[in-house]
């Protein structure tokens, strides 16, 4: 055999004795992510990007809520027809806005704009997470 017909077949070999250690490996390591899809928005900084598409859909889809919350916010037992009515005007313009911002925020989720994907408007209470329980009027 010639010297390169011998160089060949060694590293035919090691790569040969290679294979089964590398196919033994069953888990990830501590340095590896479970999740492929989680590595790569990590290393491409996407989840803020995903965060405002979802606050701009949640908001495009759901800015008619502040109607009835406005209504409940402004209502008052002394004058109800008044209330009811100002309450109404004032959670449709209130509607009108968050729906633009929600349009705005879906088309733009990817821009960083404004600062570092920051939220336009607060979340609407019927979406905020509370962990205290109001008592039901039966209770």
């Amino acid at each position: 055999m010639t010297i390169v017909a011998r160089g060949a077949l060694a590293v035919l070999i090691g790569l040969c004795l290679s294979i089964p250690l590398t196919w033994a490996y069953d888990g990830p390591t501590s340095t590896q992510p479970q999740d492929r899809v989680d590595e790569f928005m990590g290393r491409h900084n996407l989840h803020p990007a995903f965060e405002k598409l979802g606050r701009g859909l949640s908001n495009a889809l759901g800015g008619w809520l502040e109607i009835p919350l406005t209504i409940h916010r402004r209502y008052a037992t002394s004058d109800t027809g008044a209330s009811f009515f100002t309450g109404a005007a004032h959670g449709l313009f209130r509607g009108l806005v968050r729906t633009g911002v929600g349009i705005y925020e879906t088309a733009t989720f990817f821009l960083p704009y404004p600062e570092h994907f920051a939220p336009i408007l607060p979340t609407l209470e019927y979406f905020q997470r509370t962990t205290r329980r109001e008592r039901l009027p039966l209770e």
